[in-house]
């Protein structure tokens, strides 16, 4: 009996040991997290929406997405059978000038049609995709959502009033984009403010609401307007970026003070008016920058130095606090200083008194009063200053101080802008690849034959120009200038060293220059011939008209050359001091490389403030240059207003397929288009080229065609700024990106 019942004991064993085996397999099974087929097959018609990024490369049916290692560029995860978290980072980064939006194929409304089938996200990051079109109001199906992140995209129109209805949302990140409108103003997560307020009133038991917002970060977008005062009730705010924008009024006050916040941005906008000195700024509050506006007056205490707990940037505003050379001139900010506009006194104080406002009012008159007299007695301060030491403004309107300058050579008095302004302002390409050197006479011989007539390009003012080809094959335009004798033969290097630095990818770049002196008799005649990249394919004039030799220009196309157009004049008028105005911007003189990208050929070189003894206006080294004085001081906004005139009849020109001619042409022409915007905007396509005919959107037409007539105005006080014109055209670009969606057919004329 004892050796029958061994193996009944054995197999009891083995079927306790079988069990165990199945209990582990499911529990290994469950701690998979199989996802549900549906969410599955979402991740798999995300992959085909965003046209397969490297990131998501090898995805497939067979993928366990909920085990997929995390990393900087991709990150899924999973709660149960359902994704919480969709972090997906690319390598399509919105940059200026760069192409790297998905194709027309694609639909922003279809991509979140798409992702409301994940409807327990609680994080949506999809960053550097080249994804574009406008935001749709669906962002608002996700009821769980805390994190929201699409930064460096290329999403236009204005944000949805729907994303005010996300109650969960904690961090709103939509940096680098093109959004345009107001900042939103997120009235709905506001309400929920005040309904806590009443919760205090009504007793502990009432439900706690608030906002949850933490982070909301809209840098590098296009917004304008003012400041919602609705942010100053976030008070779970901690981060705050509306950086390089284009906002404007006055700063709420309230916002340095918000119980939570650490990260307060606001530089590179248009705000004005002074921060009130009674403001204080939260205990968390570690970081302030508000550079780059036009503010006046002083700082409150709490800002007006670093410390170890707190860094506050202020420079490039109207300040009277800091270090005052960091700080433009008052007519910088266009008199803001003197209409100080600040919000209302009850805004401020919270008083709803009538007295306290009395008191505010009749307060503000005797501070503004009080601060008229210290502006005054500052800026003449500033002024004797600048008169001893030349100090350079990053852009001021007026450059007196530069040609009172008696201190400095005339090269040192033009004065290019610090680095850091001129590269950010090259951006949208390289400096060049070829670098700047000083060539031989013997080297332009050789490269020019000799100075033969037949490669002379241009016998005007501005110089001779001749065709020459360098040793390795290369075009290139040497222009030849004689040196005015009265200009100091020792500030020539020097005033050669600033040109060098003229270099953008919407300019017909300098290489190099050489200087050849020659005695005749008692005279010396000093040549100075400048080596400039030759363009070979053409004008913009050329691409348009000449249709037997060259592919016409599209829209697309004819609006990314003059917007490069514009780039290259907003470049010159403000890389130095006084900036380079005036220039010929005929569009014979506009080239097209090889890759159809426009540059600016024959502009101005700098001139030069005269001396304090001299009298007034400026000078320019060479006497080629014509008669017109338009880089003196008095005519610097003159001459602004003419470059901008000249676009106005680029633009014309793309848009009509005609030569503009005469000015009395040029009016007709306007009075006939206005009339048409008037009466019959639909009639719009009888005034285009009919070349361009089905390649543009109606809107993106009408945006250019108005920029243009207000260029192109006979009253220059009425002409936009280079900046107004150029973001006027990006917003056209855009409008006629998302048109170009299938989506959009529809609407081709």
């Amino acid at each position: 009996m004892g050796s029958l019942s061994l193996p009944k004991r054995t197999s009891s064993a083995s079927l306790l040991l079988c069990l165990l085996l199945c209990f582990l397999s499911l529990f290994i099974s469950s701690d998979a997290q199989q996802l549900a087929p549906s969410q599955s097959g979402t991740l798999l018609r995300l992959q085909r929406l965003l046209e397969f990024p490297q990131t998501l490369a090898g995805w497939s049916s067979a993928t366990a997405f909920c085990s997929l290692p995390p990393s900087l560029s991709l990150s899924v995860a999973c709660s149960g059978d359902r994704i919480v978290e969709l972090v997906i980072v690319g390598d399509r980064p919105a940059s200026p000038g760069a192409r790297n939006a998905l194709s027309p194929a694609f639909s922003s409304d279809s991509l979140f049609t798409t992702l409301s089938r994940l409807p327990s996200l609680t994080t949506i990051s999809l960053v550097a995709l080249g994804l574009w079109g406008p935001l749709p109001g669906k962002v608002d199906r996700f009821p769980s959502l805390k994190t929201l992140n699409l930064s460096s995209n290329y999403f236009a129109g204005a944000i949805p009033v729907e994303i005010s209805t996300m109650l969960s949302l904690q961090n709103l990140v939509l940096s680098g984009n093109s959004f345009n409108g107001s900042v939103p103003d997120l009235k709905s997560l506001t309400a929920l403010v005040e309904l806590n307020v009443a919760r205090n009133r009504l007793g502990p038991d009432f439900p706690s609401l608030s906002s949850n917002l933490v982070t909301l970060v809209l840098k590098d977008n296009s917004f304008r307007g003012k400041i919602p005062a609705s942010l100053a009730s976030f008070h779970q705010l901690q981060k705050l970026d509306l950086s390089s924008n284009r906002l404007a009024g006055w700063i709420p006050p309230s916002l340095f003070s918000l119980r939570s916040i650490q990260y307060l941005d606001l530089s590179h906008n248009t705000f004005t008016g002074e921060i009130p000195s009674n403001v204080s700024c939260g205990d968390e509050l570690g970081f302030i920058d508000i550079t780059n506006n036009h503010l006046v007056g002083g700082l409150p205490s709490c800002m007006r130095s670093n410390t170890s707990t707190r860094v506050v940037l202020s420079s490039g505003n109207c300040l009277n606090a800091g270090d005052l050379k960091h700080q433009h001139s008052d007519a910088y900010c266009n008199d803001a200083a003197f209409a100080a506009v600040l919000p209302p006194a009850n805004k401020i104080s919270g008083s709803k008194s009538n007295v306290g406002v009395m008191l505010g009012i009749a307060g503000g008159v005797v501070v503004g009063a009080a601060l008229l007299l210290l502006l005054v007695f500052l800026a003449f301060r500033r002024a004797r200053v600048e008169e001893q030491k030349a100090i350079a403004l990053p852009k001021p309107v007026a450059t007196k101080s530069l040609a009172q300058d008696s201190t400095r050579t005339p090269a040192e008095a033009v004065v290019i802008l610090d680095k850091g302004r001129m590269y950010g302002a090259a951006r949208t390409g390289t400096l060049g690849s070829i670098p700047y050197r000083v060539f031989s006479m013997e080297e332009l011989q050789e490269a020019t034959n000799g100075f033969d007539p037949s490669n002379l390009l241009e016998d005007s003012a501005r110089g001779q120009f001749y065709k020459g080809w360098l040793p390795d094959g290369s075009l290139t335009t040497v222009r030849s200038l004689r040196l005015n004798q009265k200009f100091s033969l020792q500030s020539l290097p020097q005033y050669l060293d600033l040109i060098s630095k003229l270099r953008h990818h919407h300019l017909a770049s300098l290489l190099g220059h050489c200087i050849f002196s020659s005695q005749d008799g008692s005279n010396t005649t000093t040549m100075v011939f400048l080596v400039s990249e030759h363009v070979t394919n053409g004008t913009l004039r050329s691409h348009i008209t000449e249709w037997r030799k060259r592919e016409m220009l599209k829209w697309p196309q004819r609006l990314a050359a003059v917007t490069g157009v514009a780039r290259g004049i907003r470049f010159l008028h403000t890389v130095t001091v006084p900036g380079i105005i005036g220039n010929d911007l005929n569009i014979e003189n506009i080239m097209l490389g090889k890759t159809l990208t426009a540059k600016i050929s024959n502009y101005n070189l700098p001139v030069l403030p005269r001396n304090k003894n001299s009298k007034g206006g400026c000078e320019r080294p060479f006497v080629a240059a014509d008669d017109r004085d338009l880089g003196s001081i008095h005519n610097l906004e003159k001459g602004e207003k003419e470059d901008i005139y000249q676009l106005g009849l680029i633009l014309l020109e793309i848009i009509t397929g005609k030569p503009t001619g005469s000015k009395n042409e040029v009016d007709s022409l306007i009075s006939l288009i206005q009339k048409t915007l008037t009466d019959s905007p639909s009639d719009l396509k009888e005034i285009a080229d009919s070349t361009i005919r089905g390649t543009y959107a109606v809107d993106s037409l009408r945006i250019a065609i108005e920029i243009s007539l207000n260029c192109a105005s006979r009253d220059p006080n009425l002409r936009p700024s280079i900046d107004d014109v150029l973001w006027n055209l990006q917003y056209s670009a855009q409008i006629q990106d998302g048109w170009a969606s299938s989506e959009n057919l529809s609407i081709q004329v």
